[in-house]
C-alpha cells in the first residue's frame, strides 16, 4: 500500500529529528570529554554543534539526559563492533584477539564518547542525579555488564577447551576491560594518524592481553 504524503512528511520530520539528535549527542560528547560532566554547559554543546541550545532543548530536557545517550552510544559503538565476532567458528584465544582488537578501535574511534563514559559515571555516583536518572544510568551498566560478559563467555570456552590459561574467568573478564577501556587515559588523537597506525595500536593491545593468557 502506498503512504501518504502526510506518511511520507512524518517519515521525513522523524528521520531528521533522529539525524539532529545524533549530532547533538555528538557534539555532547566532544565537550564532556573536553570540558568534563560538571563543568561542560549547553552553551558549549550548541557552540559545538554551531546551533542553539533551543534545538538542543528541543530534543533533550537536560545536559544529564543527554550525558545517558552519548553512555548509550557509547556502549552501542562496542556492541556493534564486537557482537558478531562471537559466531567466528575459531579458537577462543584467537577469537578474544579479534574482539580485544574491535574493543580497541571502537575506544580510539569513538573516543569522546568512551572517555566520556569514564568521567561521568563518577560524577553520578557522587549523588548528582536525580532517582529517573540513576534509574537509566542502572539500566546501561547492566548493559556494560552483559557486554563484558561476552567476554567471559569466550574466556571459558577457552578455559574447557584447554586453550586458555584461565584460573578465575571472572578476574580475566576484569583484567581484559581495565586494560582495554585504559586506552582512552593515554591515547591521543594525531591528524597523521591513518587506520593502519591505529589497528597497529589495536592488534598488539590486543596480542599482548590475550598473549598471557594462552595455555602453554
Amino acid at each position: 500500500m502506498a503512504l501518504t504524503a502526510g506518511e511520507l512528511d512524518a517519515r521525513h520530520v522523524s528521520r531528521r529529528g533522529i539525524e539532529s539528535q545524533r549530532k547533538i549527542i555528538h557534539a555532547a560528547a566532544v565537550c564532556f570529554m573536553r570540558h568534563g560532566l560538571e563543568k561542560a554547559t549547553v552553551d558549549e554543546i550548541a557552540q559545538e554543534l554551531g546551533s542553539t541550545k533551543g534545538r538542543v532543548y528541543h530534543h533533550f530536557a537536560s545536559k544529564n539526559e543527554i550525558y545517558l545517550e552519548v553512555y548509550r552510544q557509547a556502549m552501542e559503538y562496542c556492541f556493534d563492533a564486537v557482537l558478531p565476532l562471537l559466531d567466528l567458528d575459531i579458537p577462543a584465544p584467537e577469537k578474544l584477539v579479534r574482539m580485544a582488537t574491535a574493543h580497541g578501535h571502537v575506544m580510539m574511534d569513538t573516543l569522546p564518547f568512551q572517555r566520556t563514559i569514564r568521567l561521568g559515571v563518577d560524577v553520578y555516583l557522587r549523588g548528582s542525579a536525580t532517582e529517573a536518572e540513576r534509574k537509566v544510568l542502572s539500566g546501561l551498566i547492566a548493559m556494560r555488564n552483559d557486554y563484558e560478559a561476552l567476554y567471559r563467555t569466550v574466556l571459558q570456552q577457552g578455559q574447557s577447551a584447554g586453550t586458555l590459561s584461565v584460573p578465575s574467568v571472572a578476574l580475566a573478564g576484569r583484567m581484559i576491560m581495565g586494560a582495554l577501556n585504559g586506552l582512552v587515559d593515554w591515547y591521543r588523537v594525531r591528524p597523521e594518524q591513518t587506520w593502519d597506525d591505529r589497528d597497529r595500536i589495536a592488534a598488539s593491545l590486543a596480542e599482548m592481553i590475550v598473549g598471557g593468557l594462552r595455555a602453554d
